[in-house]
């Protein structure tokens, strides 16, 4: 709910502009028309327009900046929306409803309603300055504003060009919103569809692909459908792929990280060009939207090559910097990268390429990234059976996340339950990590997670517990395919599996 009310601060500051927008201009063009003085009722619609973008406005500051009183103004900013939405009507004394705004106020009200839990710690993991990544701590905490400022410019482009070109069949406040929402999905479709065919003809296999409300992934070795309706206004995009056996070449990875982008540019260059050059023929609409397509799509182009970090990772652009500098971060996301081919070959954890991992891990430090390569390090040691350089590793991985990635999902927590139980045997670092799980709210109830449930049990004494834990995650893992990381992941039941045996034979 957090990232949808800082979703909705972004369409209050858009409306506070244009609100502003049409106060400067309605007074501008009676001011031009030569009136020796402006109607009391230009100047209260002005004013009355000014009190709108302050309120919506100060609702985006607020929630943008996490403080607490965004809550109160995010409220105000929805009953204002819910005026508007009946103001003309009221005004011009007839129903009449404004759809959009409608819609608006009660989305905000179902955002902006409920009290947001506290959060339990202070995490610096969104924030965190890390050397060599070529992203600024600044332009991270501004990065949305950048891609909203772009896409409001060329808004406003499209807005003026439909005046010079006389085009009014796009006037209505609903067919724009609903032009906005296909155009917005066109463009993330477009961009996403590039990386993952530039993947494909690089060899990868594809393991999900987001746009908007649809989104496909690979899960437990299953294709899994999800339709999410905040998409709908989010219209963001992901496209994950993965080498088919373990092999990547670094400029075939860099090939499909710029592959979006450049898909971007050239459909958007294109729809241009048929705007400016060759639209006589097309009707006033289809032109309207080809252009306004073709604006927004050079926008988020240039948006997404800004070198940026957000709590959900890199931008394009810091990806491509990243693997072109060479260095602990290329070493990360082709590591990354080799490791996602376990899922779909032979390959194992003691088979990853773990110089390359420590690399990345050592190189980077701090935040998720590191955290990652010092799991999957944990993995090779487990699957080498070298259980004190797991010790070693485990600590690095639990020291990395109590510092600065502290924000991470629950279905991470499974290698820190495990290991402080099978490599280390400690009960109450078992049951720490256990708890922190748990405040995670997990709802993935996989192999992972039967088999660390199995190793709290056990090595808290309670061998029944443990047994009928183990039975679900070895029934969950045995329908696993035949693949690398599924294979480890038999071979870790196996391993807690053995020490149930003999707890219960000392028993």
């Amino acid at each position: 709910m957090a990232a949808f009310r800082r979703y909705l601060a972004w369409i209050y500051i858009f409306t506070a502009l244009v609100c502003l927008r049409f106060a400067v201009g309605t007074v501008a063009a009676f001011a031009s028309a030569k009136h020796k003085s402006l109607p009391l009722g230009v100047v209260l619609y002005a004013c009355l327009l000014i009190v709108f973008a302050l309120v919506f406005g100060k609702a985006w500051w607020m929630s943008w900046r996490a403080k607490p009183s965004a809550r109160g103004w995010g409220l105000a900013a929805s009953a204002l929306c819910m005026l508007i939405a009946f103001l003309h009507g009221i005004l011009a004394h007839h129903f009449e409803v404004n759809s959009i705004f409608l819609g608006l106020g009660v989305v905000g009200f179902v955002a902006f309603g409920s009290r947001l839990k506290p959060r339990t710690g202070t995490s610096t993991e969104d924030t965190l300055a890390i050397r060599g990544d070529f992203t600024s701590r600044h332009l991270n905490r501004v990065a949305q504003g950048a891609t909203f400022g772009l896409s409001f410019v060329a808004y406003l482009w499209w807005q003026g060009w439909l005046g010079t070109q006389h085009i009014t069949a796009l006037n209505s406040t609903v067919v724009r919103f609903a032009l906005t929402l296909i155009v917005l999905l066109a463009i993330t479709s477009i961009h996403e569809i590039g990386h993952a065919i530039v993947g494909m003809i690089c060899g990868m296999k594809l393991r999900a692909f987001f746009v908007g409300p649809f989104q496909w992934r690979v899960r437990d070795a299953k294709w899994e459908f999800e339709f999410k309706p905040k998409g709908l206004l989010l219209a963001d995009g992901v496209t994950a792929l993965i080498p088919g056996n373990g092999e990547l070449v670094p400029h075939r990875y860099l090939a499909m990280m710029a592959a979006g982008s450049l898909a971007n540019v050239v459909s958007g260059g294109l729809a241009l060009f048929i705007v400016l050059g060759t639209s006589a023929s097309l009707p006033p609409a289809i032109i309207g939207l080809i252009a306004l397509f073709g604006a927004w799509s050079l926008g988020l182009a240039v948006a997404n090559l800004l070198p940026f970090r957000t709590p959900q990772g890199y931008s394009d652009g810091a990806i491509v910097l990243q693997l072109l500098a060479g260095g602990a971060f290329a070493a990360f996301h082709l590591s990354i990268a080799r490791i996602g081919s376990s899922l779909v070959s032979s390959v194992r954890p003691r088979d990853y390429d773990i110089g390359s991992i420590r690399s990345a891990a050592r190189g980077i430090a701090q935040g998720r990234q590191a955290l990652l390569m010092w799991l999957h390090a944990f993995s090779h040691s487990i699957d080498s059976g070298k259980t004190q350089e797991a010790d070693e590793v485990l600590a690095n991985a639990e020291l990395v996340c109590l510092q600065s990635a502290s924000n991470i999902p629950a279905e991470l927590h499974t290698s820190f339950i495990f290991g402080n139980a099978l490599v280390r045997r400690d009960p109450k670092a078992t049951r720490f990590w256990w708890n922190r799980m748990q405040a995670k709210n997990p709802t993935r109830f996989n192999a992972d997670y039967w088999r660390a449930e199995s190793a709290l049990h056990w090595i808290e004494g309670d061998l029944e517990g443990a047994k009928t834990a183990w039975e679900k995650s070895r029934a969950l893992a045995d329908q696993l395919p035949k693949a690398g990381a599924y294979d480890f992941s038999r071979h870790c039941c196996t391993l807690l599996g053995r020490e149930l045996d003999q707890a219960s034979a000392a028993a």
